[in-house]
């Protein structure tokens, strides 16, 4: 299917989730392995473009690299790649167009034998972990498991997954069932404070696969400071409002904000802009800079000074 489409900008999508299993399948079949990149909202918070990439686009973040790391070091993964499309949401936003494309590789690419063991390539189906579940109950060793699964589907390249894929993927059911014990917990406990606090008042709610998705509580004491005193924050700075909030990039933060304090500027924290300075620049030297760059007490020139030295 994907050797014949010569020319990928100008496909159309019904959605963008469709684009990405379009692309995921083009990366299999060409020898590399992609991932999701950047996206880019429009003025009311709605993705725009979207970003899919080869999986060694950037740079390893220069955390892994020191001497005195106490992991083992592991083979670097990331070769600043370039090779990437870009899905962009048509004017209606009910369809989503390659609006750019870019397909040279700095890297070798995966022979077809070894595709199956690329990263986006490999996926444990909700059949599989139940049946590892199952057999792991009566006392068979996750090894064993994988060696019963390999067999079933007629070797290695045929499951589908590593072992190391199985053991995360068993892993992460346990911790759910501890997770959603503790919300039962949670919830009965919240029930009881009910009955000791008439004016405690909790909610939450759940998604399509039932579990929690929201909670919400608030005891009488503090529902009463908020009757009292949650109306006069702008008298107590003066009947002036912020002019900018510093917080993460959360969605659903930027439209609270944009709602509730139309005329704040939204801001990243410094912790959120140095995690991304070493994401998408990969320079340490860049990095150490730019945060001192931040946290220095400079006058306007003095920074000028600084951050022009930067580049």
């Amino acid at each position: 299917m994907y050797r014949h489409i010569f020319r990928l900008v100008g496909q159309l999508f019904s959605s963008r989730d469709q684009a990405w299993y379009f692309y995921k399948g083009f990366a299999q079949e060409h020898g590399f392995s992609a991932r999701k990149g950047t996206t880019r909202l429009d003025v009311k918070g709605n993705v725009k473009t979207q970003e899919f990439c080869c999986s060694k686009e950037g740079f390893r973040v220069s955390k892994v690299n020191t001497d005195d790391r106490q992991r083992a070091h592991t083979t670097v993964t990331r070769t600043s790649c370039k090779a990437r499309v870009i899905v962009t949401a048509t004017n209606t936003n009910d369809h989503w167009v390659i609006s750019k494309s870019y397909q040279k590789h700095n890297h070798a690419l995966c022979t077809p034998v070894m595709t199956p063991f690329m990263h986006s390539n490999r996926v444990v189906s909700k059949v599989d972990i139940d049946e590892a579940t199952t057999l792991k109950e009566v006392g068979v060793g996750m090894s064993q498991v994988m060696n019963y699964l390999t067999h079933q589907t007629g070797g290695y390249n045929n499951v589908g997954f590593t072992h190391k894929d199985l053991y995360n993927a068993h892993q992460r059911g346990k911790a759910k069932e501890i997770v959603d014990g503790d919300v039962n917990a949670l919830i009965a406990y919240f029930d009881y404070k009910k009955h000791d606090d008439p004016e405690f008042f909790m909610t939450y709610s759940v998604d399509e696969s039932w579990a929690l998705h929201n909670l919400i509580w608030s005891d009488s004491t503090s529902r009463s400071d908020y009757t009292c005193f949650g109306d006069n924050f702008l008298e107590a700075m003066m009947n002036k409002s912020p002019i900018s909030v510093v917080t993460d990039g959360d969605r659903e933060m930027q439209r609270a904000i944009k709602s509730v304090i139309p005329y704040a500027k939204h801001r990243l924290c410094s912790w959120h802009l140095s995690r991304n300075a070493q994401a998408n620049i990969g320079d340490p030297k860049f990095t150490v800079t730019f945060s001192k760059c931040m946290a220095s007490w400079w006058t306007t020139e003095e920074f000028d000074i600084q951050w022009r030295s930067v580049f």
